[in-house]
Formats: C-alpha cells, sequence, structure tokens
C-alpha cells in the first residue's frame, strides 16, 4: 500500500509544525522524538526487546484512507510519522464486537455473546501477571449493559467466562478509566498487559449524546490521544524502553456483517477492512513503515510474543509486527 502512505507522506507535509515534530537529517535515519527513536538501531531479530508493559488502545470506525484523508487528527497523524506504522493492516471481520474479541482470542465470535475462548487476558493471569481493562465512563466494573457513552461491545473482558470463574477477575481488573488510569500513569504501575477502551465521544465514533456533532468525531478522538500519549510516553519504564504502546482501529467505518477482512480476495477491494496500526517504542525508529500483509490476529499474536504467552486461535500461524516496525 505505498500508494496511501505517500498519501499519508503529503498530508504530514502539510500539516504544522509542533514542538514535538522530528527534524530528519538529510540521508540519515531520522533522529529520536518524544515516542520513538531514543533507542532506535539497537532491535535484534534474533533477541528483540524485552518488554514488561504492553499497552493496546483500539479505536473505532475509520478507515486507512479515511486517515490519510483527514485534516482533523494532527496528533495522530504526528505520532504516526513519529513512530512505526503498518500500511496494510486490516481487521478480522465486521461489526465492532467480533474485532474486540478477535484482537484479544484469536476467534471473531458474535455479537452479544459470551465466549470460553482462552484469551490474553486469562492468559497473563494464568502466568501470575497482572492486567487490566481501563473502560472510559464504564459506571461500575465489569460493566455488561451499555450505559450513555459506555459500549461493552467494545470492553472484550467482560464477554470471557473464564474471567468470571472461578475467581471474577473481571470485576476486579475490568475496571472505570478514571481516576485508575492516571493514577497508574503516575505511579508508573501499569500491569503487564493493559486495554484502553475510550467511550463513544473519544473513540472516534460518536452517538448522539456527544457534547459536539459528528462532523467533529475525529477531532475528538485525536484531541483525546493527545492528552494520554505523551502522558504514557512520560513514564519512565517507557522511556526505559519498558513499555510497547499498540495503537489501531477495529474497523474502517462498516461493512458486511461477518465478512473475513484477513483474505486478500476480499479486503482488496473493500477498503473498510483496511485501517491504521502504529507501534509506539523508544525502540521503533522514527518514520518506518511496514507494508507486510498484517491483521488484528496478528497484533493478537504480536502481543502474545512479547508476553511470552502461547498464539491463541487464527494468530497462530500469523506474521510479526516487530521485525516489519523494529519494536
Amino acid at each position: 500500500m505505498r500508494t496511501g502512505r505517500t498519501a499519508l507522506a503529503s498530508g504530514l507535509a502539510g500539516l504544522a509544525c509542533t514542538a514535538m515534530l522530528t527534524t530528519l537529517s538529510a540521508g540519515t535515519a531520522a533522529a529520536a522524538n518524544a515516542y520513538c527513536g531514543a533507542l532506535a538501531g539497537s532491535y535484534d531479530r534474533q533477541q528483540p526487546p524485552q518488554y514488561q508493559h504492553v499497552v493496546v488502545l483500539m479505536e473505532e470506525n475509520v478507515s486507512y484512507q479515511q486517515f490519510v484523508a483527514s485534516t482533523q487528527m494532527p496528533f495522530l497523524h504526528q505520532l504516526a510519522g513519529d513512530c512505526g506504522i503498518e500500511t496494510d493492516f486490516h481487521a478480522a471481520t465486521h461489526p465492532s464486537q467480533p474485532n474486540y474479541m478477535a484482537a484479544t482470542s484469536g476467534e471473531a465470535t458474535r455479537v452479544g455473546a459470551r465466549s470460553a475462548n482462552d484469551n490474553v487476558f486469562h492468559q497473563v493471569q494464568a502466568t501470575g501477571r497482572t492486567w487490566k481493562l481501563y473502560a472510559e465512563s464504564m459506571p461500575r466494573p465489569c460493566a455488561g449493559g451499555k450505559t450513555g457513552t459506555y459500549q461493552p461491545g467494545h470492553t472484550p473482558a467482560v464477554w470471557y467466562t473464564d474471567l468470571r470463574s472461578p475467581t471474577d477477575t473481571c470485576a476486579q481488573d475490568q475496571v472505570p478509566l478514571a481516576p485508575a488510569l492516571d493514577g497508574a500513569i503516575t505511579a508508573d504501575a501499569l500491569p503487564a498487559y493493559t486495554w484502553i477502551t475510550p467511550n463513544q465521544c473519544h473513540d472516534f465514533h460518536w452517538q448522539s449524546s456527544c457534547a459536539f456533532p459528528r462532523s467533529q468525531r475525529a477531532a475528538q478522538g485525536d484531541a483525546w490521544l493527545a492528552d494520554l500519549l505523551p502522558r504514557l510516553a512520560r513514564m519512565p519504564s517507557y522511556e526505559a524502553g519498558a513499555t510497547l504502546v499498540l495503537l489501531t482501529f477495529d474497523e474502517g467505518g462498516g461493512g458486511t456483517t461477518g465478512v473475513d477482512c484477513t483474505d486478500p480476495a476480499y479486503y482488496r477491494s473493500h477498503p473498510d477492512c483496511h485501517v491504521l496500526a502504529v507501534a509506539v517504542s523508544p525502540y521503533v525508529v522514527p518514520g518506518v513503515e511496514d507494508g507486510s500483509d498484517q491483521n488484528l490476529y496478528s497484533l493478537l499474536g504480536t502481543t502474545e510474543d512479547v508476553l511470552g504467552v502461547p498464539r491463541l486461535g487464527r494468530a497462530e500461524g500469523q506474521p510479526s509486527m516487530r521485525p516489519g516496525l523494529q519494536f
């Protein structure tokens, strides 16, 4: 998808410079910036970096082409240029919830269905480590019903039965975002695996109760990320190369329910399957791009590789995102 990347580069060139943009030296690799590059050049395919914390942020309903064309996402354009971007990354299917399940269990289960499938949350806790799902505007821990701008279809932990029994770790570890996430960031105390879910006014999705028109959904989502990402990047664990952030979208604005967005015969003619994915780490060379065929199953597999747990479901056999983006 070099055409899309070329369009992105043109869009970035038109954006106003900010203090956090990286200055590129002619004929040399990009210098370190506020997010990526401080440890660049030390990536080894045989012995890749060891992370203590993985953070996954999944946003809603923006295709790669919409991202490239948008003038309402200056921060996300900056982040993509400052760090590492997948240019041929795809959802698992449509609609939303099956994508969240695919990205955490390797199986795109149906909307509203409980799942007995093993999942990355359970894998982490089985090793004695901790996980947290921070959900903005969720009224109580592990809430299973839609309330206000909280959408449980975007919080995958609530659907897994092995997080309810014999111990209800969902009630313990899927928590309202405020003030828990702020406290964890301030204390530099994120768990081994963190999933962050914005509410429907901040996830690029929108609903009628949001205090702004739908035409501003991208600008509002971008502003929310512009507040969160710098705080993550200022954590000592991030600066030391111990925290990895992976940011992506669930799907590209909706499409036919149940299709396989990982099938080249389908997704090549359906841009609603093509979404953005960004790797944020000091090890990432600023501006690096990976054009290999990647998807939400490979995001799960890559996350499991980093966490040192087996790949689940359709994540098995998928390519890793690590070599192409050098994290």
